[in-house]
């Protein structure tokens, strides 16, 4: 085909793509580039300046059953400061764990109505996550920059080869959705970190995730590696029956950085990124864990089947 039929292709795209979608695809482009000056800046780097986002998204066992609950565990092998674990991410927030500059901690984000906006003061009273409960031990307010929302940070000692569990679970109400969350080190009590209220009335969770990130991209931070696995994970339905989930797809974000993926490994899925990760791939890869049984059995926290 000649050169000029790509051109009037691009151009009825551009044309006919919502306005959103041009915006996101310029943005990407802008971002790209940075990375690539950013690149050639730090050329004398052994690696590259910062470690890409690696996620796992699960699917759901029984992708028509309603969803209450979700469950997953990770385990540390390798980190950096400045690293987040996402353990349990869906559709409106994320829960996991960081290395955070000023000490171990968990962290557990929910966003306003349709993912709030950059500047978290210009979203009206009406539309913001309401912070329900927050534990005696941690802080909760207001995040802005990438959407906003209400998050909730709480010191936690957690150590690199410990197995830790997240617990999620939604509650639906007559207007709006309560969203709790537990951490434990795995065979202890649980801790209940915050619940949240949202304008949005939802039936089920969706959009199971996990990741690692690099959030400070300093430089130093990607000469380093992450490595976690995650041994178990699983979802509750409205029969509150826990089900295995054993299989998953890995993505990586802002893949010029070669450096990341996440898979299988050992019966375990697993992401890793930084210094010289290798087995990148640039598609999405499918795998899956064999389980002995499809049935999870789960020792719940004692508040679990509370309304808030």
């Amino acid at each position: 085909m000649k050169p000029n039929f790509y051109f009037i292709v691009a151009l009825t795209l551009t044309i006919y793509l919502p306005q959103d979608v041009v915006n996101a695809q310029s943005d990407r482009d802008k971002r790209h580039a940075n990375i690539h000056e950013r690149l050639k800046k730090d050329s004398d780097l052994k690696y590259p300046y910062f470690a890409p986002s690696v996620h796992i998204r699960y699917q759901h066992p029984n992708p028509k059953e309603t969803v209450l609950a979700y469950y997953n565990e990770i385990k540390v092998e390798e980190s950096v400061k400045h690293t987040y674990f996402a353990t349990i991410g869906f559709d409106v927030g994320y829960f996991g764990i960081q290395d955070h500059g000023s000490g171990p901690l968990a962290i557990f984000s929910v966003w306003d109505k349709g993912g709030g906006a950059h500047d978290s003061n210009s979203v009206d009273e009406a539309d913001r996550t309401q912070v329900l409960f927050s534990n005696s031990d941690a802080k909760s307010s207001r995040f802005g920059g990438e959407g906003s929302g209400a998050k909730t940070m709480m010191p936690y000692v957690w150590e690199k080869g410990k197995t830790y569990a997240f617990l999620v679970k939604l509650t639906p109400q007559e207007k709006g959705t309560i969203y709790t969350a537990w951490i434990s080190e795995k065979g202890k009590e649980w801790k209940k970190i915050a619940s949240y209220k949202t304008v949005m009335t939802k039936k089920k969770l969706t959009g199971f995730y996990s990741f690692v990130e690099d959030y400070a991209r300093n430089g130093d931070t990607g000469q380093k590696a992450r490595l976690a696995w995650y041994p178990k994970q699983g979802v509750m339905t409205e029969d509150r029956k826990w089900t295995r989930s054993s299989k998953g797809t890995g993505t990586i974000a802002d893949d010029v950085i070669q450096n990341g993926h996440s898979g299988v490994k050992g019966n375990t899925f697993f992401s890793q990124s930084g210094a010289g990760t290798a087995d990148y791939d640039p598609e999405k890869k499918s795998f899956s864990v064999a389980a002995e049984s499809s049935e999870l059995a789960l020792e719940l926290p004692k508040d679990f089947s509370s309304k808030d």
